[in-house]
């Protein structure tokens, strides 16, 4: 390849360019991978793994150019070099944008930290509410299909739409990470690295709250599954109405446990798995059947969670607690502490995946810190009542 030699940049950037290319497909030596390394420094100016074009990458493992800009940003607010902050993006607000690649590894992450994204369905949107049913599909019959009027009901296809249309409003969830300045002298995959997990790990936790027992648009939050439920009156209109009521207040029984997936349809039940709030999960820990056996059995695959009739079990910490047993201890529980069901089919998320934050530095000035304030914009609500049942305790 042609080395450029009155651009003292471009030199720099086309010795790096010679030298990956060279050990395309192989082993890079040592000695290579730095003289790389110092070549696209001195062409950038920095010492950072970066790329040129913002796909190829150099060195392994490095970070994109509009990830490095960012990151720098990070480091450094508006006293960022004029040739990063081109790299930069800002919102209408002036905020900036965090990467797109960047932004899915933050929210691939939350699929780890979190109990309900990683099994829910999620939609990604560029819109501020999402029509849950834009695709409606009738209930299939045997025989010729009339289509007939689409006002007439038990007309297959021609169902009428649901009145009024279900949607789900995404709202701003922001979170604030805070960052010792030695932190921000770390290498580019090291302080992406701490930010990525310090995020998941924030807005994960909020996640999980709101999806669980979220109270909906008037306190602009998802609808929670606990919010669905018959006997919850702080929430929206109660739907999931395949309940069991607990013969007494805050007192579990492990046939009431064992019935509660039969609540569902014989489909939703394959993929189903219990939640269970707080104290219920500390109850089902100590749970045994007629024979003594405990209900709760721990998971042979590595990571996974104890199960119930080979069930998962995940506690969920906004699902309410369970019910004060009355004094004479007759009163049936009203507390939806344990739901089963399918989050895949019954629960969807909705993701605007633009996350944006702000860089607060006098705030945490005392710390030794500066903040970020992340917002990113989310939704979700219970889309099929149908794959969910709850004992209420």
């Amino acid at each position: 390849m042609t080395i450029r030699t009155n651009d003292p940049v471009g030199r720099h950037l086309d010795l790096a360019r010679a030298i990956k290319e060279e050990f395309e497909g192989k082993a890079m030596p040592a000695e290579a991978a730095h003289q790389m390394q110092q070549h696209l420094a001195a062409a950038m100016g920095r010492s950072a793994e970066t790329d040129l074009d913002g796909g190829l990458s150099f060195g392994g493992g490095g970070v994109s150019r509009k990830t490095a800009a960012f990151l720098e940003y990070v480091r450094k607010g508006d006293r960022i070099a004029p040739e990063r902050k081109a790299d930069l993006v800002e919102d209408d607000t002036g905020e900036v944008l965090i990467p797109q690649d960047y932004a899915g590894t933050i929210l691939k992450e939350l699929a780890h930290e979190g109990v309900v994204r990683g099994r829910a369905f999620v939609k990604p949107t560029t819109k501020p509410k999402v029509d849950v049913g834009a695709v409606n599909i009738g209930t299939p019959a045997w025989g010729k299909l009339e289509i007939q009027d689409p006002a007439t009901p038990g007309a297959g296809l021609g169902d009428p739409p649901a009145d009024p249309k279900q949607t789900i409003t995404v709202h701003d969830l922001t979170a604030l990470v805070k960052i010792g300045l030695d932190e921000l002298e770390d290498s580019d995959d090291s302080l992406e690295g701490i930010v990525r997990e310090g995020l998941a790990a924030e807005f994960a936790a909020v996640e999980d709250d709101a999806f669980g027992a979220g109270t909906g648009d008037g306190d602009e939050q998802p609808v929670g599954i606990a919010s669905r439920i018959t006997g919850v009156t702080d929430g929206p209109t109660a739907t999931i109405t395949q309940t069991i009521a607990s013969t007494a207040a805050g007192s579990l029984f492990a046939d009431d446990v064992k019935r509660l997936p039969y609540r569902v349809s014989a489909r939703m039940r394959r993929n189903g798995m219990y939640l269970v709030s707080p104290d219920a999960a500390e109850a089902v820990a100590l749970l045994t059947d007629a024979d003594g056996h405990y209900l709760l059995q721990p998971n042979p695959a590595a990571g996974e969670p104890p199960t119930i009739g080979g069930y998962p079990v995940e506690t969920l910490e906004s699902l309410p607690a369970m019910s004060v047993e009355s004094g004479s201890g007759s009163g049936a529980g009203t507390n939806p502490s344990m739901v089963f069901g399918d989050l895949k089919s019954g629960y969807m998320i909705a993701d605007r995946q633009r996350l944006r934050v702000q860089r607060l530095v006098e705030l945490f000035a005392a710390e030794g810190k500066i903040g970020l304030l992340v917002t990113m914009r989310v939704g979700g609500d219970v889309i099929r009542p149908k794959a969910f049942s709850a004992l209420l305790l």
